[in-house]
């Protein structure tokens, strides 16, 4: 059966990025569709005008990307279901890199993690059932019982704010919040009673404020209880390292 596929012959020097390009770009357009077979190497590398290894690279390319994978059926490549969750996965991994290579990357990262907390917070509010805060409460009280213990107190408080991002309801808030969360907890975990020689009681006290501000709904309210958790955090701050 013949296809017209929409390749193009190509003319750059780097031809096995030109090659995923068109053909990341047909998975991106719905040309080819999850479980599409592409076509083989030869075909391919016809239809390119390229060599094989060009293509072969090509293939290599997307399929680290997890946009292609191995046809379980037969010899080539089928198109992948969308995964969202393995990208991030893929872009943890490169920010742990970038992070050990760079600190800045982790002040960086640390002022992203405060506005995908203040949306967390905002969609939360407009989205939470009775249920929703009934369960925030219980779990500010559990941090309560355990202010002057960090081993104890900070899994808490980490439970609960992974609960505001499910209540928003927005899988993206929740995937993001949970990858640079899981970076920056294993940067600062093992300097936390250097930071709070006071203990987590004024961390407490403003997820109390927090869970208060969700509740009224009131987005002034929810911004000020946000940027006193930031305020509060600011020793978390990565010059403060040691």
């Amino acid at each position: 059966m013949n296809i017209n596929y929409p390749f193009k012959p190509l003319k750059k020097i780097r031809l096995y990025e030109e090659v995923a390009d068109q053909i990341k770009k047909s998975i991106f357009d719905g040309y080819l569709k999850p479980g599409d077979s592409l076509p083989s190497e030869r075909e391919l590398s016809s239809m390119f005008s390229v060599g094989r290894p060009t293509v072969r690279e090509a293939l290599r390319t997307l399929d680290v990307l997890g946009l292609i994978e191995t046809n379980p059926n037969q010899m080539g490549y089928v198109v992948r279901e969308a995964d969202i969750t393995q990208y991030m996965d893929t872009l943890r991994e490169q920010l742990a890199w970038l992070i050990h290579a760079d600190k800045k990357t982790l002040r960086d990262l640390w002022e992203v993690r405060k506005f995908i907390e203040l949306g967390i917070s905002h969609t939360a509010a407009c989205n939470a059932t009775e249920q929703d805060l009934h369960d925030l409460d219980l779990m500010i009280e559990d941090m309560r019982t355990v202010v002057d213990d960090f081993d104890a107190y900070f899994p808490l408080a980490s439970d609960f704010h992974k609960k505001l991002a499910l209540i928003s309801k927005n899988r993206i808030f929740y995937i993001i919040w949970s990858m640079i969360h899981d970076i920056l907890l294993k940067g600062y975990t093992p300097i936390l009673k250097d930071l709070f020689p006071e203990g987590p009681v004024r961390l407490y006290e403003v997820n109390k404020l927090i869970i208060e501000a969700i509740r009224s709904k009131d987005p002034d309210k929810i911004d000020k209880a946000m940027e006193i958790h930031s305020k509060a955090e600011d020793v978390f701050q990565p010059n403060q390292t040691k």
